[in-house]
């Protein structure tokens, strides 16, 4: 089973593993998570993908509910996806052959977050359980994310084959893509004459470095920078979010202001990253996330480099602390006291 999100990677895994299972005669599952508030390109880009080799497709495309954390607003945190009775502002209908209900036990369903609720993360974790034996093929890189490739590295799964990971059921998590770069997945899909999503040529057109050219979600806290161009790429999409969920403008506006949601820059009314800090946690206006925020920050340091970005994680109401904080010393005051020695 190949799982996709549009994206350059798993369009590379996808034809590889689609190919190889034309060469056998055999067929794979291709499992796509629908969050609804993706790019359109994703979407047919998903529907290239699942459309390929139909003979050798078993087409897992979920339009199920889960909630999404919203990181451009405090009053809407969370979007439901294909929320139930608001089909009249989804941003687009739901396939004809999409799995549109949860095909395991409900009375056995696992929730990581009991504050978040049934989230992405959980969809993914029910899925897999759900199943046996089976390998989830993965298009993670090292390259791309050196900290997640040394969690799933240290412990080998099917046979010792360390790009894999063990999984309940007898399942696997595999990463052949594990050891490409950049480049040798862009050559893979010139060389294969591959359709990928247009978004990666309007990136590059705007002169965005490497790591910031990424097809992902359009709200979540890692990927939330994507507003700022949306209008520029796809309008419709941009109107019809606007209509979906709150904060949109939002991000569209202050997404890569370094003062605003990114929290670089100190805003000039406060004297210290500390009293920024403080500011907007006593302005937090969700009584029961901000004990979630009160409860993680006192077992943190309190200096300016922890402070910093303990307002990031305010700014973008990340309670669920999906960019955590280097919670140590702040090294440039190292630096500036060596300095002062030598002098």
């Amino acid at each position: 089973m190949v799982s996709v999100s549009g994206g350059k990677d798993s369009t590379t895994l996808a034809h590889l593993a689609l190919t190889e299972a034309h060469k056998r005669d055999r067929k794979i599952g291709i499992f796509f998570l629908d969050e609804e508030v993706v790019y359109d390109s994703t979407t047919k880009q998903i529907e290239y993908l699942m459309s390929m080799y139909p003979e050798n497709t078993i087409r897992l495309w979920f339009q199920i509910e889960f909630n999404l954390t919203n990181a451009v607003s405090l009053t809407e945190g969370q979007l439901k996806s294909w929320e139930a009775g608001k089909h009249k502002i989804w941003m687009r209908s739901k396939e004809k052959d999409s799995i549109q209900h949860k095909p395991w036990a409900i009375e056995k369903e696992t929730v990581r977050d009991k504050n978040k609720g049934f989230g992405f993360y959980d969809a993914l974790e029910n899925f897999q359980n759900s199943r046996e034996n089976t390998a989830f093929l993965v298009g993670l890189r090292a390259t791309e994310s050196p900290n997640r490739w040394r969690a799933v590295s240290k412990n080998p799964g099917y046979k010792n084959v360390y790009w894999s990971t063990k999984m309940k059921n007898g399942n696997q998590s595999m990463y052949p893509l594990y050891d490409w770069n950049f480049h040798d997945i862009w050559k893979y899909i010139y060389d294969n004459k591959l359709k990928y999503s247009k978004i990666y040529d309007y990136m590059y057109k705007k002169g965005m470095g490497l790591q910031e050219i990424r097809v992902s979600s359009l709200i979540h806290e890692k990927s939330f920078k994507a507003l700022v161009e949306l209008p520029e790429f796809e309008p419709k999409t941009y109107d019809k979010l606007l209509k979906r969920i709150k904060g949109i403008s939002i991000g569209h506006i202050y997404g890569k202001d370094n003062k605003a949601l990114r929290a670089r820059k100190l805003p000039k009314n406060f004297k210290t990253w500390v009293e920024y800090r403080d500011f907007l946690l006593t302005t937090y206006p969700d009584p029961e996330k901000k004990s979630i925020f009160e409860k993680r920050f006192k077992r943190h340091l309190n200096n300016s480099y922890v402070a910093r970005q303990q307002c990031r994680q305010l700014v973008l109401n990340d309670y669920e602390n999906n960019l955590p904080v280097d919670n140590k010393p702040d090294p440039r005051e190292a630096i500036i006291e060596k300095w002062r020695k030598l002098l």
